[in-house]
């Protein structure tokens, strides 16, 4: 039964595999036709001529290139002043300031009566209060508890800095100097501001220990159209920020920090204190003694003595003999001169100026106290520079034989509003420089600046462009042509 079963089953597969086989159609293998040619004519054949090499190109012409831009043309170095001639530097005249208009007087204002329903009881104070809490001038935040007695009160003392240290000279990466003068113990009680590229000169009223606000004048202090805020670095201001009406950005001047030195000689008539101005590197730098042969604010001399130093002058300046007081005057001249020679010996005798030429500078009526200090048997300056300007007539100028005795090379500027009054003395200097030899260069340089170094009260107006590096340039210059 089983093997029936095994037959019967292989035939049933049997069948269906032979009808499966005549249903199913296979696709003909034929081959794929690749081409069909018609062969009806055979075209002749072309000959094929070899022509011969054509000759070779000729080498295409150089091309013309555009000439480069010429080398911009280095600016020559400065000449030095000529010492045969007399210069005069013509500047525009300074306008008269124009005369304040009265301010009207004002009324009586009009009072109004307020009901005494409306009107608030005065305040009382506690008396569970204690006592009111001064704060000292110059905080702005008053901590409590924990803050002040740890951590902000010892840091703000910490670093805490002298107002003396923001006056100097500083400038800015577009050569543009900003000036600040110490003019507290002056008329005007504060510290002005000088810019260069403005020629402005302001004052400037403390808001908070580090900010300035800036006046609009000399003589006012609102409205308001600056501020400058100090920045320390360390142990010293380093630069400070200056916004004005005048410039749409900030700016950021840094300070040249010259090397300031107290010091202490001996002189005949007694020993004097005095303080060295260097520049802020270098060594073997020409020097002057700087004499100013007046009472002046110690302020108005380091802003001078300070615009050396940035110039590479260094400079001598020691207290005026009899002026120790407020209202006191100036010693004698013969003593004032022993001064000026000691002095000078001090200032040959400084280490870090070895090699350099050193001079004496006669501000004003300190002019004839330079030429009083030369003579027969005294230290004998490598130069003079004598400042001429409305501090001093040129009745206080020595005569004929001293200025003759002068063999050194001599830079007689003349300045001030009253120039022409020095047209006889000039006529005087060029004799000499001209029939007897001697090496002056006459610079007459009137008064310049804006309308408010013009209109400054009492002195400051004649140490202003010394200050703003106007003379302090010229004189240096003068002197770096005598080293070469």
């Amino acid at each position: 039964m089983r093997y029936a079963s095994w037959l019967l089953s292989l035939c049933l597969h049997l069948i269906v595999l032979a009808t499966l086989a005549q249903t199913v159609r296979l696709a003909p293998l034929d081959p794929e036709k690749l081409m069909e040619l018609d062969l009806t004519r055979l075209e002749p054949s072309e000959e094929v001529v070899i022509a011969p090499p054509a000759p070779p190109a000729p080498p295409p012409e150089p091309m013309e290139c555009p000439p480069l831009p010429e080398a911009p043309p280095v600016p020559p170095e400065a000449a030095p002043l000529p010492m045969d001639k007399t210069l005069v530097l013509a500047d525009e005249p300074v306008a008269p300031l124009p005369e304040p208009e009265p301010e009207p007087e004002p009324g009586e204002p009009e009072v109004k009566e307020i009901s005494p329903v409306k009107t608030p009881e005065p305040e009382r104070p506690d008396p569970d209060k204690g006592e009111r809490i001064d704060v000292r001038k110059g905080d702005i935040v008053v901590h409590r508890g924990h803050e002040a007695r740890f951590g902000r009160s010892m840091m703000a003392d910490y670093f805490s800095y002298s107002a003396s240290e923001f006056s100097g000279q500083f400038t800015t990466r577009d050569n543009r100097t900003v000036t600040i003068i110490d003019a507290r113990n002056t008329k005007y009680g504060r510290f002005l501001i000088y810019d260069s590229k403005n020629k402005t000169l302001r004052r400037l009223k403390e808001f908070s220990k580090y900010v300035y606000t800036i006046g609009p004048s000399l003589d006012a202090d609102e409205p308001v159209i600056g501020v400058v805020t100090f920045l320390a670095k360390d142990d010293r201001i380093e630069r400070f920020v200056l916004t004005t009406d005048d410039d749409r950005f900030a700016h950021y001047p840094l300070k040249v920090h010259v090397r300031e030195d107290e010091v202490a000689f001996d002189a005949p008539a007694g020993r004097l204190a005095g303080l060295t101005t260097l520049p802020p590197e270098g060594e073997g730098h020409p020097g002057v003694v700087f004499l100013p042969g007046q009472c002046v604010d110690p302020g108005l001399i380091r802003g001078v003595t300070r615009a050396l130093a940035a110039s590479q002058l260094a400079s001598l300046f020691f207290e005026v003999r009899g002026c120790e007081g407020e209202d006191d005057e100036p010693a004698d001249r013969a003593t004032l001169a022993e001064d000026a020679r000691a002095g000078l010996k001090l200032l040959s005798d400084t280490p870090r100026l070895r090699g350099g030429m050193i001079g004496l500078w006669g501000n004003g009526p300190g002019a004839p106290l330079a030429v009083d200090a030369v003579g027969a048997g005294f230290a004998r300056p490598d130069f003079l520079v004598c400042l001429l300007n409305d501090g001093v007539s040129p009745a206080d100028m020595p005569g004929m034989a001293r200025l003759r005795a002068l063999d050194m090379p001599v830079l007689w500027l003349i300045t001030g509003r009253k120039t022409s009054a020095w047209r006889p003395f000039i006529t005087t200097l060029e004799s000499l420089r001209d029939k007897a030899g001697r090496a002056f260069t006459i610079v007459v340089a009137p008064q310049s600046g804006s309308r408010e170094i013009a209109g400054a009260e009492g002195d400051l107006s004649a140490w202003m462009d010394q200050v703003a590096e106007e003379h302090a340039r010229l004189a240096a210059s003068w002197i770096r042509s005598l080293e070469r």
